[in-house]
């Protein structure tokens, strides 16, 4: 773990020069499948997300990693009841950036998010509930317009189980939003 911090700090530190904040916010679509018994069932919740991502360019390549974190509000309909639930989520993509003209580039990318329960009407997490920690692989495309504005859309898989349980289950998000490049 040491040598991983120790490379983090480094990447930042070493190509500082090239780094950007960015402030993004957006639609949140969340999806949480379970099958028990050859029984099959999904929650759709709706929502929103906003934070704050680093971006930080990987040399002239056009590699670029981008660390973020995010707040996720997402509302789900449960047997006719409403549950609002909050996560924090801290995606690590490796994007690839390349530019179509002067105001306009496309980028690319995927990478890991971790994602932690923070708070949920009727204490969901944890005790045979929602687990508190997931992970998500996922999958990011956008475009960057006039320098300092994108428009992002992603795709989180669920790789570990949503319940804390012998139900096979898992969580998949969406997201549409908006970025600012500072």
């Amino acid at each position: 773990m040491k040598k991983f911090l120790i490379l983090f700090v480094f990447l930042i530190v070493g190509y500082s020069a090239s780094a950007q904040l960015k402030v993004n916010a957006g639609y949140l679509n969340s999806k949480i499948s379970a099958k028990s018994s050859g029984i099959s069932t999904s929650m759709n919740g709706n929502g929103v997300y906003a934070g704050v991502l680093y971006e930080l360019a990987l040399g002239q390549s056009g590699l670029v990693f981008e660390p973020g974190v995010n707040v996720d509000y997402v509302k789900f309909k449960i047997l006719g009841e409403s549950e609002s639930l909050l996560y924090l989520r801290a995606p690590l993509h490796l994007n690839y950036k390349f530019d179509v003209s002067s105001a306009a580039s496309f980028f690319i990318g995927a990478g890991p998010s971790v994602v932690v329960g923070v708070w949920g009407e009727d204490e969901p997490f944890g005790d045979g509930g929602m687990k508190p920690v997931e992970l998500q692989i996922g999958a990011l495309l956008g475009v960057r317009l006039v320098e300092h504005f994108e428009i992002r859309a992603g795709y989180d898989w669920g790789v570990l189980k949503a319940f804390d349980s012998d139900v096979k289950s898992h969580r998949n998000s969406l997201t549409v939003g908006l970025a600012y490049t500072f």
